[in-house]
């Protein structure tokens, strides 16, 4: 039996929990001991439910960083807003995760968008694996490349960032051997990665290092349609998108039938909205059931409601609201599987974008042909795979004890 900790230390939402939940079973029936230290707690003891997995709160810098160039543009300008400029800090959030490991007993690290908490593992002698997004993982190049590529990007910037975290990092951990490069910090991770080749923002990594279209569903409310003709539309929502009343007039116009979740959404607006043809679903539903029954969905590009609709071959409007909200409903619009809305647009065309897709069956069918395409090798299989290659990295661990 191992004891097995997923480290969640940057980013937002249930996907960070939803690919370690897709292996969680699994490794729970072999008899191991699973730990999650989470971001924000709160939605980890929602998505765990009655799993045996102890929570845990992650150490996070809750300081702001002014001065910094904006927006982001490489890895390292992302650690920057984390306090990775500010020795004292970084010091403070490794000694914090390096404790927790201490105290968890943890036999290996996974790591969800949680550098720090790979540095502290890699400190404590631990095998390390990295599981999540492929846009939380830079490929080992130097520098850690543009995320931007829309952007022209002055010489040497992205350079000089590396090197600026780089010798934080190195200063701080000076008992350690340093980090050649910013990219390093992943050095000798095992890769289980969410989704396809096709939609890393990175490009093509070994395929062994993807997990597939999978969703892990932490609702089990009924989804109730409205009544009468149409397609079904599920559109997936956050309050703070900047175009949300634009979106829900879209659908409400749109002649489909609408189901939304807004989690955080203004009562008064949404009795603005609600109607014959548009409904609000004020729990969490069971996203299996909302997938079969839907026709197209609209969300914001959020990884586990995207790879979820396209592992059933359903189509996509995605509405951004951050860049890896944008790499990724570029690569599904690339496919051919849905359409996007700039993040950066003024007055977004979303009432033409829907009416488009809602008319043309292309988007379907090339929904359906990355569904098939990617069905050659199961997600059990996937799965099982997964599961064993976890269990052989953490018995390195109880091997050298």
């Amino acid at each position: 039996m191992s004891r097995i900790l997923l480290a969640w230390e940057l980013g937002t939402g249930f996907g960070h929990i939803g690919p370690f939940l897709t292996v969680a079973t699994g490794l729970l029936k072999r008899g191991h001991e699973l730990h999650i230290a989470a971001r924000e707690v709160a939605g980890a003891v929602a998505a765990v439910g009655n799993l045996p997995i102890a929570v845990h709160q992650a150490p996070l810098c809750l300081n702001t960083y002014g001065g910094l160039q904006d927006p982001p543009l490489n890895y390292a300008e992302i650690l920057m807003r984390y306090g990775y400029l500010d020795p004292a800090m970084l010091l403070g959030l490794l000694t914090a995760w390096r404790s927790l490991i201490r105290v968890v007993r943890a036999d290996m690290v996974l790591a969800d968008h949680a550098p720090t908490a790979l540095l502290a593992a890699r400190d404590l002698g631990l095998p390390l694996a990295a599981i999540g997004s492929p846009f939380s993982v830079p490929p080992a190049v130097a520098p850690t490349p543009n995320m931007r590529d829309w952007e022209t990007v002055p010489a040497g910037r992205l350079a000089d960032s590396d090197a600026r975290v780089l010798k934080v990092i190195n200063t701080v951990r000076s008992d350690a051997q340093p980090l050649a490069a910013l990219h390093c910090i992943f050095e000798g991770a095992a890769h289980f990665l969410s989704g396809i080749p096709e939609l890393d923002p990175y490009g093509a990594r070994p395929l062994d290092d993807y997990l597939g279209l999978r969703a892990v569903s932490a609702g089990s409310a009924e989804p109730s349609w409205p009544e009468g003709d149409g397609k079904r539309v599920f559109a997936y929502l956050h309050a703070p998108y900047p175009h949300l009343e634009r979106a829900l007039l879209a659908l409400a116009s749109s002649g489909a039938r609408v189901l939304v979740h807004l989690p955080g959404g203004n009562a008064a607006l949404m009795q603005k909205y609600d109607g014959e043809r548009l409904r609000f679903a004020p729990r969490l539903l069971d996203f299996s059931k909302v997938v079969s029954g839907c026709d197209l969905c609209v969300c914001h590009g959020n990884v586990g409601t995207t790879l979820g609709m396209l592992q059933a071959g359903r189509p996509l409007l995605m509405l951004p609201m951050h860049l890896e909200n944008f790499l990724i409903s570029r690569s599904v619009a690339r496919a051919g599987a849905g359409e996007f809305v700039h993040p950066d647009a003024a007055e977004p065309d979303i009432a033409g974008t829907l009416t488009r897709m809602l008319a043309d069956p292309q988007y379907r069918k090339a929904a359906e042909g990355v569904a098939a395409r990617e069905a050659a090798t199961s997600i059990g299989t996937i799965t099982d795979r997964a599961i064993a290659r976890i269990e052989a990295l953490a018995a390195q661990a109880k091997d050298h004890t």
